[in-house]
């Protein structure tokens, strides 16, 4: 996520920023840029929660923020349509993703290193500077959160700051909150802050800007983008820990080449940086928007470049531009496809283990290329053609192809799933659950009687009146797709070994009343699912995955039996959320529960890649109805599991409650304490215990081509192991 704190404070210094009442935005529409509102949530006092990047999720106090924002603006008579970024820019080079990262990376790796010295408060605030790394996720959350919230809320087909600029244009609002970026592609004002406790607007003016700088437009937008301001990374000539503002520096750096950004770049230090700048250049000029209406179309694309590709990216379908601007299909998985390669970051706690470098560059490979073979079979035949190659942080000469081309996958097996909602809500299933709430409980328990299974074997239809029509047909489809694709439903439709494990699992999570009832509402049928998903992996398991150092917070105390239980009952734990007070966390960090924390969510990403490409598909190759409201899309988007990550705190507690069960009775110490703003440590810890049986009683009824003997008595004896430790615990929290 992009800094966009440089240019307001640079605004703010120089006395560009000015004032108005909030009483006279009422009655009017403004565009927000809404990785710019999340950034300033995420990164800026007071709200950032320095920990985040410790405990990964979001943060505990986002939704709380948000709740405010929107109660204000409706008391002040605000509407707002809050635009997201869509498609990465051609002109993001890997190579400034890569510095970036990096950079991000290495003050993490500091900060564990200053917390393991037992330094806190330096710990924290060295944390807190990397709180908008690696947070695609909560961007996710915060669309799927507005809509319900009932926001005007959509996806620009690439840059969120020109698509406000077009709604402005075309009188779709009235102004515009955001960065920087909006000076670049002209807009005459930007709001920077809505100051509710003053009753004032803070925005800039980009003609008291340009007359008190001297500078013409283009010379703005050159200053703009070389201080990393707007939509390429700054000049690598500008230290980012300099006391000087990094605008204030790349003006004095384009003074000496009088105000020309192309001379400026031709003597810069990185001699590839210059392309960089010209791409830029070009996709400022002719960047790609969405007209009210939908339309999509180039900026001046009379005069664009002919390998404005280059500079933008490659172009997609219009109609999947449009499911990706309403939230049916995310970003991450369209930029792989349009830039040929998925470029891997060092996660939250580094990276540093081999279990998840093995991950990524072996074991989520498959899934990726099923998911990309999927969407590409609907799309045009360039990128039938063309491979995506997998490239890593730790060696970046290296590209692994996917092998899509030569995959040969087929979609006739998937495209057998057009089942109606009165076929339905025939099965006695339907009634007992709520889809919505848990669509993939809904999904398995309806095809676990046979006789339903085989009845929903269903062709694609010809006639619209047959293709799928309603929201809980779209839902149902869609998750009957993706169990199947994963293994969980056989090609006659009927449950596989491994969906009568989930079945298992789920009916035991429903008899201690957990499924349906987290926040989110499908919490517990996600954290089961993605326990199996870890186990056919080899990934679930109790075995010294994560070496010290780096990785410190592992169990300790007890036997060797003992921490190994510990590891592995833990780590089921970090699929679940922990309850938290609004407000920033405290409480003991764990690097060994980080990284598999962050092992789970390359797994959980690959499944919601997975699930948004079977959910466009579906309309993509005519299965689903495509005329319908724009909001039956987002939705479908917001429906489909997996758009929620949960943080460690859950596995942070039970294993601070297990380590004290292995401890000597008489020194025993109360957890409660250690967590100063948990809200029910007690209640956490029985989620953790529910979670842990759900998962091991799906282990203990799966079939042995699913899950080894060996396997099933490993958790056999770890669940009897925690029943005896809960049995002579004396007190829930720890206290003996």
């Amino acid at each position: 996520m992009a800094d966009n704190s440089t240019f307001k404070d640079w605004a703010l210094s120089q006395g560009f920023v000015q004032k108005a009442d909030l009483d006279d935005f009422r009655g009017t529409t403004i565009g927000i840029d809404a990785e710019d509102y999340l950034y300033t949530l995420l990164a800026e006092q007071p709200t950032r929660e320095p920990l985040l990047p410790a405990i990964g999720g979001a943060p505990f106090a986002l939704q709380q923020h948000v709740d405010r924002d929107l109660d204000e603006m409706a008391s002040a008579g605000i509407k707002a349509i809050f635009v997201f970024n869509g498609l990465e820019l051609g002109c993001k080079d890997r190579k400034s993703i890569s510095r970036e990262c990096q950079k991000a990376s290495r003050v993490l790796d500091e900060a564990w290193k200053i917390y393991d010295e037992g330094h806190g408060d330096p710990a924290v605030a060295l944390f807190g500077k990397t709180c908008a790394y690696r947070t695609a996720h909560i961007t996710r959350y915060l669309h799927f959160y507005l809509h319900k919230k009932g926001q005007q809320v959509m996806v620009a087909p690439y840059n969120a700051a020109a698509q406000m600029v077009v709604l402005e244009q075309n009188q779709h609002v009235n102004a515009l909150h955001g960065s920087a970026s909006t000076l670049v592609f002209g807009v005459e004002r930007v709001i920077t802050k809505l100051d509710w406790t003053d009753r004032k607007v803070l925005f800039v003016d980009r003609e008291q800007i340009l007359g008190k700088l001297g500078l013409s437009q283009p010379q703005l937008v050159d200053l703009l983008l070389l201080s990393g301001a707007s939509i390429i990374a700054e000049m690598p000539e500008l230290d980012a820990e300099n006391a000087i503002p990094k605008i204030q520096s790349a003006k004095n750096i384009l003074s000496r080449f009088g105000f020309d950004g192309h001379a400026a770049c031709a003597n810069a230090k990185d001699e590839d940086y210059l392309d960089t700048f010209r791409r830029g250049k070009v996709a400022v000029r002719n960047m790609v928007v969405a007209q009210p209406n939908g339309e999509i179309i180039q900026l001046d694309h009379e005069n664009a470049p002919s390998n404005d590709h280059d500079c933008i990216g490659q172009r997609l379908p219009e109609e999947l531009l449009a499911y990706h601007q309403f939230g049916l299909i995310g970003s991450r998985i369209l930029n792989w496809r349009t830039r040929q390669e998925i470029f891997e970051t060092p996660p939250l706690d580094g990276g540093d283990s081999a279990i998840y470098k093995e991950l990524l560059r072996e074991k989520l490979q498959p899934r990726r290329a099923k998911a990309l073979a999927i969407l590409t079979s609907s799309l045009h035949r360039y990128y039938q053609k063309h491979d995506v190659d997998l490239i890593c942080w730790f060696n970046e000469a290296e590209k692994r192809p996917l092998g899509i081309p030569d995959s040969n996958i087929s979609t006739r097996d998937i495209d057998n799933w057009h089942v109606k909602e009165a076929q339905i809500l025939a099965s006695p299933h339907a009634k007992q659950i709520d889809a919505t709430a848990t669509p993939l409980q809904y999904a398995i328990a309806l095809i676990s009687d046979d006789t339903f299974a085989k009845s929903t074997v269903t062709p694609r239809p010809s006639g619209d009146d047959k293709k799928l029509t309603t929201p809980l047909e779209l839902l149902c489809n869609t998750m009957w797709r993706f169990l199947q694709e994963r293994g969980y439903i056989n090609s006659n439709h009927t449950l596989a070994a491994r969906g009568r494990m989930l079945q298992a699992a789920f009916e035991h999570a429903s008899t201690s009343g957990r499924l349906g009832q987290g926040n989110p509402a499908n919490e517990m049928e996600e954290a089961i699912f993605i326990a199996f998903e870890l186990l056919t992996m080899e990934l679930l398991n109790p075995k010294l995955l994560f070496p010290r150092p780096p990785y410190t917070g592992e169990p300790h105390r007890g036997s060797e039996k003992d921490k190994a239980n510990v590891r592995l009952i833990s780590r089921v734990a970090c699929l679940g959320s922990f309850q938290h007070q609004a407000i920033g966390y405290t409480g003991p960090l764990s690097r060994h529960l980080l990284a598999y924390h962050q092992v789970a969510s390359a797994v959980r990403g690959s499944l919601r890649d997975l699930a948004e490409v079977h959910g466009a598909h579906m309309f993509l190759s005519g299965s689903a109805v495509r005329k319908r409201h724009r909001d039956d899309f987002t939705d479908l988007g917001s429906r489909l599991p997996f758009s929620k990550e949960p943080d460690v705190g859950l596995a942070i507690v039970l294993k601070s409650y297990l380590d004290e069960m292995s401890n000597d009775p008489s020194r025993r110490q109360d957890i409660k304490k250690w967590f100063g703003f948990a809200l029910d440590i007690d209640g956490d810890l029985q989620k953790a215990f529910d979670l842990w049986a759900a998962v091991n009683a799906g282990i203990q009824a799966a079939d042995t081509a699913v899950v080894s003997p060996e396997t099933r008595d490993l958790f056999a004896n770890a669940d009897q192991w925690l029943k005896d430790k809960i049995k002579n615990s004396g007190h829930v929290n720890g206290t003996a």
